[in-house]
């Protein structure tokens, strides 16, 4: 074997040196994170095209081999509320005051009823985006959009890079990840 030379040992020490500092640690601190958590997926709303996304969204979860429950049902609160500028409507008496009044239909997710230990929302506008929150503390762990999925190096159809991105995402959360 033929001795180094003190440049090329510099060479190598400062190569050395220089591939392993360049790598950047970062740490995560996991807490509380149940032996077989379960996870619900609730739409923005109930638009078809958010529920199709929230679907999408579910099936990539439950392909990761975690457990999803149901989401919960729709509440509906429905309020009477008076229509500003009444004094303007045509018509006589009773009949302009009923007129004036509107029916409100509001439909929300009762959070307080989810069994699960994750809340997965998903919302389509303005861009794709899911959004995981630990129930217990409400806590948002982690935020994925569309650009981050266009963003991945995968050349698969657009729900195989969502699913590619929701594993990572568990994987990083401390949730194991079955393929």
């Amino acid at each position: 074997m033929k001795p180094r030379t003190p440049i090329k040992a510099l060479i190598v020490v400062f190569l050395s040196f220089a591939l392993t500092s360049c790598g950047k640690t970062q740490y995560v601190v996991l807490r509380n994170v149940p032996k077989y958590p379960s996870f619900v997926v609730i739409p923005a709303n109930n638009y078809s095209h958010e529920v199709w996304f929230a679907n999408e969204i579910e099936n990539a979860i439950i392909s990761a081999g975690v457990k999803v429950v149901a989401r919960p049902v729709t509440k509906e609160v429905m309020t009477e509320k008076g229509v500003h500028g009444a004094e303007g409507i045509q018509g006589s008496g009773a009949q302009a005051i009923r007129s004036a009044e509107a029916k409100v239909t509001e439909r929300y997710f009762a959070f307080d009823e989810i069994t699960a230990d994750y809340i997965v929302q998903t919302f389509t506008t303005p861009e794709q985006q899911v959004k995981f929150t630990k129930k217990e503390s409400m806590e948002i762990l982690a935020v994925v959009t569309e650009i981050d999925v266009l963003n991945s190096r995968s050349i698969n159809r657009r729900s195989n890079l969502w699913q590619h991105s929701i594993h990572m995402t568990l994987d990083k959360m401390g949730i194991p990840v079955f393929e």
